[in-house]
């Protein structure tokens, strides 16, 4: 009888173990979202169907060791010919990780392996990571393109990093090796440093380093390594005060500065500059923020409430919206915004709107359903409701995120 008891406590143990292990083996967060929209290069309407998804997870193998795969998808138009024929997409492993931590008196070491982007400055991916903190990057940058959304520079390539997280104060700092080709003619070695906190009413993330193209010709001559431009690189996320009060939310960054031997002249590019200055205010249920921004080409392409490089935006918003038993979040985005334009156009302000400019309203509604977050939003464009072109005036996204 004691023997049958002594059996069934240890059947009954491996199999809480079991259950235990289970749970953190593995977890993810996927997400997608269809836009139904005119084709802006078309003359009459001619609707186009375009999908972006994107998919993270995390593979537990023990308590120190796990493993990060995220990769993300945007797609041509699905209507151009058939949702059942072959439709060009472009297909991007953000992220592929393998981390190792090691716990030490007064600190815990992760020291990782990678490939693709890898904890991106510009989001809020490492303060998550490191500090278990809510998101508190910016609602105007939002996308369904996960890590290859909004980024200040691209921390993009092969190679290895080791992150120190502090145990007494709330800070990290490390440092990132790692190869990609920038540059269109050879491997480029860059090398980053990093530090974060995350206090009350302070949260800070910083990382700057270099890139060195590793030219194997000089002056035609065959060689083992040749140096003679580096490029730096440089971006921060700054917050002054929190989620829940009134606050300025700050992002910069800088990309692709070219210093060069010959002339040891550094050559910026306005088009390389990543700016979002945004102050944040609370009123009891609802928030209001004032965004000013000036983002590269490539990263305003990703994302869900920005159309053109340089602009300003009024976003008001309630996450406590009751409508029976459901909670809702209800807000609208006002923007004014410049196509192909940076903030160093300023200076002359008579060709600032040589392009043209676009004014746009556009509403949301959010919601949990199932074990997720259904989003859905129109786009309404003044300016060509105005110029007569109805047809490419209007846009509707439906999108939904989930964790699991």
């Amino acid at each position: 009888m004691f023997c049958s008891r002594k059996k069934r406590l240890i059947f009954a143990a491996i199999l809480s173990a079991g259950t235990l292990y289970a749970s953190t083996f593995f977890s993810g967060y996927a997400g997608g979202k269809i836009n139904f929209a005119g084709n802006s290069q078309s003359d009459s309407f001619d609707p186009d169907l375009k999908l972006q998804a994107f998919f993270a997870g995390q593979f537990n193998f023990s308590q120190n060791s796990w493993a990060h795969l995220e990769f993300s998808i945007d797609t041509d138009d699905l209507l151009s010919d058939s949702v059942f024929k072959k439709t060009a997409a472009s297909f991007q492993i953000d992220e592929l990780s393998y981390i190792i931590r090691g716990n030490l008196a007064t600190s815990a070491n992760y020291f990782s392996a990678f490939m693709g982007t890898y904890d991106p400055i510009g989001s809020d991916v490492f303060l998550q990571r490191y500090f278990s903190i809510e998101p508190i990057a910016s609602k105007l940058t939002e996308s369904y393109m996960g890590l290859a959304g909004s980024i200040l520079y691209p921390q993009f390539g092969f190679g290895i990093a080791d992150i120190l997280r502090f145990n007494v104060q709330p800070m990290a700092a490390g440092a990132y090796i790692y190869f990609n080709h920038e540059d269109a003619d050879y491997f480029v070695l860059n090398t980053d440093l990093r530090y974060a906190c995350v206090y009350r009413y302070f949260s800070c993330d910083f990382a700057a380093g270099l890139g060195i193209p590793l030219a194997n010709q000089y002056k035609g001559e065959d060689v083992i390594i040749a140096i003679d431009t580096l490029y730096w690189h440089a971006g921060t996320t700054l917050l002054f005060g929190n989620n829940y009060t009134n606050s300025l939310f700050i992002q910069a960054g800088i990309h692709n500065v070219a210093l060069s031997a010959k002339d040891m002249v550094t050559v910026i590019s306005p088009e390389d500059i990543y700016l979002l200055f945004e102050p944040r205010f609370v009123f009891q249920n609802f928030h209001l923020n004032f965004s000013f921004y000036s983002l590269p080409a490539e990263t305003v392409r990703n994302l869900l409430f920005v159309d053109d490089t340089l602009g300003v935006d009024l976003h008001l918003y309630s996450t406590s919206i009751m409508l029976g038993s459901q909670v809702f979040t209800i807000g609208g985005h006002l923007s004014f915004s410049i196509p192909n334009k940076t903030f160093v156009d300023f200076r002359t302000p008579t060709k600032l709107f040589g392009d043209g400019h676009s004014i746009n309203i556009t509403p949301y509604i959010s919601t949990p359903f199932l074990s997720g977050e259904l989003h859905a939003q129109g786009k309404i464009k003044i300016m060509d409701i105005a110029t007569g072109n109805i047809g490419k005036s209007f846009s509707i996204d439906l999108g939904y995120r989930t964790k699991f």
